[in-house]
């Protein structure tokens, strides 16, 4: 099977510009906040965009799957393509006024990321990257900053879902990380972190037993930045090579 893959792209960004105007005009005309799963929250932004996204590429990729963070599985079981769709990533800052939110959207082709586009609402920037062309954000290509030791180095932390802080897998990455490194960044929303990385911000992403889509689309955008990534089971590392080296040293 051919992707088309800058056709992809092209739908893909259409979609997330037109997410972050709908959740910029909802925030306007207020919020409404519900939970979800306990500790998650979700919002009516997040439903709407979704369906909109949704319906869109149902009808106009009929054969491809898609799987929506809000709404589950659409599309033909067997379908090599799948859309995994993030529609406001960083609900709880959104939900609060805090200008730090976004769209994750990523295009898997037998299980392998090929697009990826992180989408920065506020601002209306969009980070992308296809596998092998490099990652760019509104025309200007990207890379990862040089490296610094990790005591003088910023590392974002993203995990997923329902984590309780005493989790003792989370506690053997988190409190080394935190003594060694000189911030640990935490913005809860993963959109952020990955575009951050990829325009030589932070030296390091961290992804502690994460979604699917907030995951490997970011880290495809890291990696097509220069990062270097390692994974285990439970943790990904992905960042400036010589910083994620340190950090594989401590940590796996």
């Amino acid at each position: 099977m051919i992707l088309d893959r800058d056709a992809v792209l092209a739908t893909a960004l259409e979609l997330v510009r037109g997410g972050g105007e709908l959740a910029r005009r909802f925030a306007a005309e207020g919020i409404e906040v519900e939970a979800k799963d306990g500790t998650d929250q979700v919002t009516r932004t997040a439903r709407d965009i979704e369906r909109r996204m949704v319906h869109h590429l149902l009808a106009r990729y009929p054969d491809h799957a898609i799987l929506g963070e809000e709404s589950g599985r659409h599309g033909p079981d067997e379908a090599r393509v799948q859309w995994l769709l993030d529609p406001l990533d960083g609900t709880h800052n959104y939900a609060m006024g805090l200008d730090v939110y976004g769209v994750c959207l990523t295009i898997l082709l037998d299980g392998r990321a090929e697009v990826a586009v992180v989408h920065d609402s506020p601002s209306g920037r969009s980070t992308s990257a296809v596998r092998g062309g490099g990652a760019w954000q509104e025309g200007r290509r990207l890379a990862v900053r040089d490296a610094v030791p990790l005591a003088h180095a910023t590392v974002s932390w993203i995990q997923g879902y329902g984590i309780d802080p005493d989790d003792p897998a989370r506690r053997a990455a988190f409190d080394p990380l935190e003594r060694s490194a000189e911030r640990v960044l935490r913005t809860w929303a993963p959109s952020r972190d990955w575009a951050l990385l990829a325009e030589g911000g932070t030296d390091a992403v961290i992804a502690f037993r994460n979604e699917v889509w907030d995951l490997e689309g970011g880290a495809l955008i890291a990696r097509e930045a220069g990062a270097e990534e390692v994974r285990t089971e439970e943790l990904v590392i992905v960042g400036v090579p010589a910083v994620v080296d340190e950090l594989t040293s401590m940590l796996m």
